[in-house]
């Protein structure tokens, strides 16, 4: 998998982004939420290739920004993340992290 900048669940998620760091809480009813999407994905049965490809995006958002980057770099992006054989589960709750630190942040949607 791709080396992203974010530790999820140590108790704040962190993002660097021209500058400036953007710092929140994981308090109980966000982790309550990032449990909650991950046993929506898992339970959805979705395909891993369309898994890897949300999870591309979501690193594109929080590394550029929204819009801030092109498609054949999700497609590399989603192709590193597919060879790197990630678990079922362990893609969902990556995508669940990042998804709700992006909304935290008002990157995502």
């Amino acid at each position: 998998m791709s080396k992203v900048k974010y530790a999820p669940l140590n108790g704040s998620y962190k993002q660097d982004k021209e500058g400036s760091l953007k710092t929140i809480e994981i308090t109980e009813k966000l982790r309550s939420k990032i449990d909650e999407l991950t046993q929506h994905l898992v339970k959805s049965n979705y395909p891993y290739d369309t898994l890897c490809w949300a999870l591309a995006e979501f690193e594109m958002i929080f590394e550029k920004g929204r819009k801030n980057y092109s498609e054949h770099e999700v497609i590399e992006r989603e192709k590193k993340i597919f060879d790197s054989s990630l678990d079922y589960d362990d893609l969902c709750w990556f995508i669940s992290n990042l998804k709700i630190y992006l909304e935290e942040v008002k990157l995502y949607p």
